[in-house]
């Protein structure tokens, strides 16, 4: 028999332990004697003691008997990998069947099957390459922690630098939104100052009711409304921007408020239709409003622009309530996406749009606010006949 080597590359490493069940004492005596040179051994007769000796003991390798009273060693084995997977189990029987070596070994996770009488050196081969079985599996373990930590880490950094993108984003388009605001202004603005000059006029000369003097009033009224809508706009816009605390607060409002100031920005788009159905009984969500607002931005941009060269200008908006989720949902019926891009269209630096239109990270920015707060964002589309996006929050947020 050649000499198989146990020794470590290191003086100071603990003996690795081995876990030995056998109903018959002398079985397991001979066992020790071959394995407590290289080992810490412990023995066991009884396979419902063996529970005990875990929980006490760092064992590396449990060997046990197949045929025992109380229990098999594959029944053994499977209870034994519930609690301890990376164990490395080991059956020893007198038993050939082929279906029950493959029953044992599918059902206890078995790292090796040996006949009795055991070959000793077939033994000590067995437990080498089962502790070399066991320490890979712990290495590719602690591997795969530390992979997780690090993704963690960078997912952690990339949320941070897309904050800051986002608050450069928001504070770029709130100056657009309110450079955009100030020039509408100065339509109704006019239209005011030319109205009173009209009215003044009018009633000068006039001496009653004069139906001029009213449709003039009426001109006035309408342009009132339009700034006062204007105002409440920009008032909500810096209203978000200040607040960074979660509080609860109404999607539908958010929506709501949010389309309107689509509608105003866009209010010179030649047949823009955005249509909003909220859903009547929708609970309140908790959250930072800003970054729900910033979500709305950035997929109704996507909308008003994905619709610009379309015959038919029309963007659908609905709030709902979804397996106990409360969802949005978007659609558009603008060009839509190819097949080949709706996997990519997250991916940072990706988009569809013309050069110069697009920066590629509006869905990314808004995909990884949707995780943050642990909803889900799904996208379908069919090229040429729009696109729609469904993103789903529990109904507990951050």
């Amino acid at each position: 028999m050649h000499s198989i080597s146990f020794e470590s590359e290191h003086e100071d490493d603990v003996k690795a332990s081995i876990l030995v069940v056998d109903d018959e004492p002398m079985i397991l005596q001979s066992l020790e004697m071959v394995l407590k040179r290289y080992f810490n051994v412990f023995k066991e007769t009884d396979p419902l003691k063996v529970g005990d000796i875990l929980s006490s003991q760092n064992i590396d390798i449990l060997i046990t008997d197949e045929m025992m009273p109380g229990m098999r060693g594959c029944e053994l084995a499977e209870q034994v990998h519930t609690s301890y997977p990376n164990i490395c189990k080991i059956i020893l029987s007198g038993n050939s069947d082929k279906k029950d070596i493959v029953k044992a070994i599918n059902k206890g996770h078995i790292f090796s099957f040996l006949f009795k009488p055991v070959d000793v050196n077939q033994l000590l081969q067995s437990v080498k390459h089962g502790l070399e079985n066991k320490r890979m599996k712990e290495v590719i373990e602690e591997n795969n922690k530390y992979l997780e930590q690090k993704n963690k880490n960078l997912l952690d950094e990339v949320l941070s630098k897309s904050r800051k993108i986002m608050d450069m984003e928001k504070f770029y388009e709130l100056g657009k939104f309110s450079a955009s605001i100030v020039h509408d202004l100065n339509s109704p603005l006019q239209t005011l100052i030319t109205g009173y000059q009209l009215l003044e006029d009018e009633l000068v000369h006039s001496k009653g009711y004069d139906s001029n003097a009213e449709n003039i009033l009426t001109l006035i009224d309408n342009s009132l409304h339009t700034m006062e809508n204007m105002v409440k706009s920009i008032s909500n816009r810096i209203n978000n921007s200040i607040s960074e605390k979660p509080v609860e607060f109404d999607l539908n409002w958010l929506v709501e408020n949010n389309i309107n100031s689509m509608k105003l920005k866009f209010q010179n788009a030649k047949a823009l239709e955005i249509i909003f159905t909220p859903c009547d009984d929708l609970p309140k969500m908790k959250g930072v409003p800003l970054h729900f607002d910033q979500i709305l931005t950035n997929l109704l941009k996507n909308a008003v622009d994905a619709v610009e060269n379309s015959q038919k200008k029309k963007i659908t908006v609905k709030t709902l309530l979804k397996s106990g989720k409360i969802c949005l949902y978007i659609k558009d019926s603008g060009t839509g996406i190819k097949s080949e891009d709706i996997e990519r269209i997250f991916d940072i630096g990706f988009s569809t749009k013309d050069p110069g239109k697009g920066t590629g990270l509006g869905l990314v920015i808004t995909k990884q606010m949707v995780n943050s707060y642990k909803g889900k964002i799904k996208v379908e589309s069919e090229y040429g006949k729009g696109a729609a996006f469904l993103i789903c929050f529990p109904i507990e947020t951050n």
